[in-house]
């Protein structure tokens, strides 16, 4: 497990801008938009990683799971980073983690599971070497507060 301060070190930035509809009745950006936004910072990392663009060729991948702890409030107006890594790597999945933080401060982590499948059959494959190799490329421990 890590702190804030070490993922840093071997994390990626993805920042994001948030919107006035994002906000919900109690003032803060609603629990299930946080999830859209995670979604969106997904996207935008692996696109990077992977040198690819969305849809473009190469691991196909779904989401089998998806844990989200809130530790404080995500308000509109605030520079929204969410820091992206790989804390672990499967036979034919691997978990990215998701560290949104406003104000120097961690708000959400989220760990999503994702699952390589074979293209066709639909069925989980094992990672090929060139797969596995940009995985390690970003791996680093899960968050701990």
């Amino acid at each position: 497990m890590s702190s804030f301060e070490l993922v840093q070190d071997y994390a990626t930035p993805v920042p994001l801008q948030l919107r006035w509809s994002d906000q919900d009745v109690n003032g803060h950006v609603n629990n299930v938009r946080i999830l859209t936004l995670m979604e969106e910072a997904r996207v935008r990392v692996t696109t990077m990683w992977m040198d690819a663009t969305s849809g473009s060729v190469g691991a196909k991948r779904l989401v089998r799971a998806l844990n989200a702890s809130f530790e404080a409030e995500v308000l509109y107006g605030k520079d929204t980073v969410v820091w992206m890594w790989i804390c672990r790597i499967g036979g034919s999945s691997y978990d990215l983690s998701h560290l949104l933080v406003q104000d120097g401060g961690p708000c959400v982590y989220t760990e999503a599971t994702m699952v390589v499948i074979d293209e066709f059959t639909r069925r989980p494959k094992v990672h090929s070497g060139t797969f596995r190799t940009h995985l390690e490329k970003h791996y680093g421990p899960a968050y701990s507060r």
